[in-house]
């Protein structure tokens, strides 16, 4: 409703006298000078207000040693400072707070004596809040002053005031707004500002920034050097008894019209770990913000501050012990929330659940051992979207609440809860809220409309009357200001807003259980998938393959090591494991994975990436090499290759390997079986579908002289097919599967020409690194083949056909390998990509019907339609997968699979697989030169339950072998050293505790089913007991020797600590 133009015009009006009344906010300043350091220079170089940065090699470092004058005595003294770019402030070397736009002024004395000395010491940064380069910096502002006490909080009071009633008189309460008019009107009735001479006058009024402004914008260029006019100390005098009386006039409003609605704050600054800066700014922007938190307790004790991430404490902890330590005692006192219960807030979408257990574990513990406690809800207020079984995997990690605002973005349709149950896909539920603040969403305000519209949106309001609010500007704007705590305790319990109350985020949840019957609440069961940012599934793909083959190799790495321990005595490589999990959760951040960072942030991505895969492969080897040392083969031989198996299900023998010997010789399995091998590229591949490795074991080949046997092979190839025992392969002339025939099926598995490749103009109209827009489909061309398809290899146990596409820019060699006996065919992928804003897919068109497809996720699978009957399936054209996809029908199905890709779509019959997109911002060299990846196609009898998830982990971590000398060795020559029973449980972890020598094992439901499950250990088990992901125990089995029994249901992670 617009309000009547005589209140209008009111409010206008009061506008300009607020204006006019700042600019006497502070009574006295000082310019200071100061000494410039650029990284890398010389130092001493003289600086005062208006000066350019002699230098801009970040950090810089300033330093102003400021004098207090005699004839300040008795008066408060501020420091103000803006220097064209975040920075570190310390006074006498105390870290006091950041510099930015929104934090320019701190407070140094309440009552100066005079001639007191400060040194002040400044490390800034040229560029912006959102890493915005400031290519001509200077000095803008260096100055003492005393601020007008009296005058700042009278118009604090007039500011306050005159914001609520600009927001009443639009928001269908014209009739308060007028009042409060009125009661502005009359605090300023007789006020005398000194107005003359005019000149003073006029160097005062310039005080005033939107008054500055003004005069800035005026053709003659005015500069006012006379000095201010000050004020009349008997106007300061009388200012307190005009406070007074506007507040006598808004409690007897409030008495008419009382608060309505309520929300509960807490001061927040969402820093991004890595975003549009490195991690390296990251480092600084943390120091700055948590000093300006500290110094604003000091000064509102009723002020409560919330921080996540114990990413970022261990940053401080590391580059600044002292302020640490003031964040320890804050935290104790319990002013300074920890939320979030994680290393970092991760994506949401691409972590393997092993990768959630651990930013469970580390960030919990983190929390307890620097702080004395743990995380009750977990802060997720900007991830791109929650994977289905987040509740269950909160609820092991001590967490019942959590908390986001990021389901507001869908671009489709509402969510329609903001109050609720989230139910995960094993049953598990947590209380989940979100607010909805139309201003800066998460970046909260102390301003009437974030207050008033945050509770009118709130849909809550039915089961409880409060919702959350949190307020602080993110990222490098520091978190609250002095200005919204001000404005705070103005509006607390104002008329017609919501009443106002500051706590801990936990306490707000706890009053929702308390006063709530939870039953009562709507429930959201599974996935909550944000209709928004669909690219993050893709953008930069080589680190999300790092973090697909870390999220493997660690696993493996700890499993190797366990067993190494458990039977052999080793020494477990804790520390070592732990540097790299914590550097492989650093990069889940929810801006680096999902590909939104700038350039800098990948390159050193994959470095570090990089350096920590070679590290957990380093030791994964070390402690097989010791394993397989113990393990004995049989007869004269010249070697012997030990096959590890590092999951629970036993696997087909399928590796590459380095040429075990020189010369002829054979492999020989257990009992003198034969196993075929081919020979190409310095390496031996070994492929029988007959032998098994066993499930946490090994299977040990005897490498012995001769030359080996002839063994049949069911493979046939030539230039355009591919054929074995289960399926004949024909490769079209354009590059792409012309048949897939299904021979023990007797079917046709493509409905049309499949691994077709699409490049599409890939611009959306927003977000460009986060975005695959939903008209992406309308613009794009297929790439055909360059030249015939040609047989690159036929061996006894393996051929491809490797075709050639391309378009400018683009060059994509592909390889369609088939193994004897595999119904896994394969794509392997070489890509030289030097084009941008352009997005490439693969499409498998199948002769398949069904009405949803499935795909892997997080400790679990989930079903998503095939056909846009509403607006929420046809919302979900690019949606994530981990490893696989899958279309089934009764009785039969054909699975995508792959080794680092995440986006997909399903539509129809058919499946697509996004391979690549090259974006210009915030990277514009995103995906510029080689890439290698693999996906491939497999068809099954049944549906995906049956070897899809077999086959996936076979892709992306293959069978690991180590060849040694044949001497020593008294363990059999095939051995499961640990087997749960049914086969449908799936390994997460075997790893040693992080507290007691005991082991923990973790499982996980993969399939959908419900049972009980034995355990069977090569070792004494002398006590088990159920565990969650923080391994405190939950329960009690009672083991036989090496067996113990327990129960699983749906989708359930099932953690066993195992003592010997």
């Amino acid at each position: 409703m617009d309000t009547d133009k005589p209140t209008e015009q009111t409010l206008r009006r009061l506008e300009h006298r607020l204006i006019e009344l700042s600019a006497w906010r502070n009574r006295f300043g000082l310019p200071l000078e100061g000494r410039f350091q650029a990284a890398g220079s010389k130092p001493g170089v003289l600086v005062r207000e208006g000066d350019p940065w002699p230098g801009r090699s970040l950090p810089v470092q300033i330093k102003f040693r400021a004098q207090v004058p005699k004839a300040w005595a008795g008066l408060p003294v501020s420091v103000r400072l803006w220097l064209g770019g975040e920075a570190k402030l310390s006074a006498n070397g105390k870290l006091i707070g950041g510099l930015n736009p929104y934090h320019k002024e701190y407070p140094l004395l309440e009552k100066a004596r005079g001639n007191e000395t400060f040194e002040l010491e400044l490390e800034a940064v040229p560029k912006g809040l959102f890493g915005t380069p400031n290519l001509s910096p200077r000095i803008e502002e260096a100055r003492l002053v005393v601020p007008d006490l009296p005058v700042r909080a009278f118009h604090e009071d007039l500011a306050a005031a005159l914001d609520a009633a600009k927001y009443l008189a639009t928001h269908s309460r014209p009739e308060i707004a007028a009042l409060i008019a009125e009661a502005i009107e009359a605090a300023l009735v007789g006020l005398e500002l000194p107005r003359s001479p005019t000149a003073n006058y006029l160097a005062r009024i310039v005080q005033a920034p939107e008054a500055a402004a003004v005069q800035a914008s005026i053709w003659d260029e005015w500069r006012f050097e006379a000095e201010p006019v000050q004020l009349p100390e008997a106007v300061r005098i009388g200012l307190p008894a005009r406070r007074q009386a506007l507040r006598a006039a808004l409690e007897a409003l409030k008495s008419r019209y009382p608060a309505e609605g309520q929300l509960w704050l807490t001061g927040h600054a969402h820093i991004d770990l890595a975003w549009l800066w490195p991690f390296s700014e990251t480092r600084r922007k943390v120091q700055r913000t948590f000093g300006t938190m500290l110094t604003l307790m000091e000064r509102y004790p009723w002020f409560h501050f919330n921080q996540s991430s114990a990413q970022a404490y261990a940053f401080v902890e590391e580059d600044d012990p002292e302020l640490f330590q003031r964040i320890q005692a804050r935290v104790k006192e319990g002013r300074w929330d920890v939320v979030g219960g994680m290393w970092v807030e991760p994506d949401g979408n691409l972590l393997s659940g092993e990768s959630w257990a651990r930013q469970l574990l580390y960030g919990q513990r983190y929390f307890q051992q620097r702080f004395g406690r743990r995380a009750k809800v977990c802060w997720l207020p900007d991830t791109f979207g929650y994977t289905a079984n987040l509740p269950q995997m909160l609820q092991q990690g001590g967490i019942p609440y959590f908390f986001t605002t990021k389901l507001n973005w869908n671009e489709t349709n509402p969510f329609p809860y903001d109050l609720y149950q989230w139910e995960g896909l094993d049953g598990s539920r947590v209380i989940a809220h979100s607010f909805l603040n139309p201003n800066q969403g998460y970046n909260g305000n102390v301003l009437a409309y974030d207050l008033g519209e945050t509770w009118r949106n709130f849909k809550g309001k039915r089961y409880h009357d409060t919702s959350l609010f949190s307020i602080g500007w993110g990222d490098g704007g520091g978190g609250p200001t002095f200005e919204m705590l001000e404005r705070f305790e103005r509006l607390q319990d104002f008329p017609g807003l919501p009443r106002l109350e500051m706590g801990r985020v936990e306490a707000f949840y706890q009053q929702v259980e308390q006063r709530v019957q939870t039953a009562d609440l709507p429930v959201w069961v599974g996935e909550q998938y944000l209709e928004l940012h669909r690219g993050t599934y893709t953008t930069q793909s080589q680190t999300k393959w790092l973090h697909r083959r870390l999220e493997h190799t660690l696993v493996e790495a700890e499993a190797a090591s366990t067993l190494a321990h458990i039977l052999q005595g080793a020494a477990y490589p804790q520390a070592e494991l732990y540097a790299a999990w914590t550097t492989l959760l650093k990069h889940h951040f929810h801006d680096v994975l999902p590909g939104s960072s700038v350039h800098q942030v990948y390159q050193e991505a994959v470095r570090d990436l990089g350096a920590t895969l070679e590290a957990a492969q380093a030791l994964r080897h070390t402690a097989l090499e010791r394993l397989s040392t113990s393990v004995g083969v049989e007869g004269p031989t010249k070697a012997k290759v030990v096959v590890w198996n590092l999951t629970l299900e036993d696997r087909p023998l399928r590796l590459r390997l380095p040429r075990p010997a020189k010369g002829a010789f054979r492999l020989l399995a257990p009992g003198g079986v034969e196993v075929a091998y081919q020979e190409q590229d310095g390496e031996i591949l070994l492929a029988s579908e007959d032998l098994q490795v066993p499930g946490l074991g090994y299977l040990a080949l005897a490498v012995v002289a001769g030359t080996p046997a002839k063994v049949p092979s069911d493979l046939e190839a030539s230039s355009r097919t591919l054929e074995n025992r289960y399926l004949r392969v024909r490769v079209g002339a354009d590059g792409t599967l012309e048949s897939v025939y299904d021979k023990a099926a007797g079917r046709e598995v493509l409905a049309g020409p499949g691994n077709q490749l699409w490049a599409y103009t890939d611009i959306p109209r927003e977000w460009d690194a986060w975005e695959v827009d939903a008209a992406y489909a309308k613009d794009g061309q297929e790439l055909k083949a360059t030249q015939p398809p040609r047989l690159v290899r036929k061996g006894l146990l393996e051929a491809s056909i490797a075709v050639e596409r391309g378009m400018e820019g683009v060059r994509v060699t592909q390889e369609y390998r088939l193994r004897a006996g595999s119904r896994r065919l394969e794509v392997h992928t070489h890509l030289r990509w030097e084009r941008r804003r352009t997005l490439l897919r693969a499409y498998f068109p199948l002769a398949l019907r069904a009405h949803e497809a499935w795909f892997e996720t997080a400790y679990g699978a989930v079903a998503r339609p095939t056909h846009t009957n509403t607006s929420w399936d046809a919302a979900r054209f690019e949606v994530s997968a981990h490893r696989w996809a899958s279309l089934d029908e009764a009785g039969y199905g054909v699975s995508l699979l792959n080794d680092g890709k995440y986006g997909h779509s399903a539509r129809g019959h058919t499946l697509g697989l996004t391979l690549l997109r090259s974006p210009v911002y915030p990277d514009p060299y995103a995906e510029e030169g080689e890439h290698h990846f693999t996906y491939a196609l497999f068809p099954h009898i049944g549906d995906w339950r049956g070897e899809t998830l077999l086959e996936a982990q076979d892709l992306n971590a293959p069978l690991q072998a180590l060849t040694l000398p044949a001497q020593g060795g008294d363990w059999p020559a095939r051995r499961k050293l640990l087997r749960v029973d049914p086969p449908g449980l799936r390994l997460s972890a075997l790893k040693k505790q992080e507290e007691g020598r005991g082991v923990v094992l973790r499982v996980y439901e993969a399939l959908g089913g419900r049972g009980s499950a034995q355990l069977f250990a090569e070792w004494e088990v002398q006590a088990a007991h159920t565990v969650n992901f923080l391994e405190e125990r939950q329960g009690s089995l009672k083991p036989k020797g090496g067996q113990a029994v327990f129960t699983y249901t749906p989708y359930q992670v099932v953690s066993l600590e195992l003592k010997q």
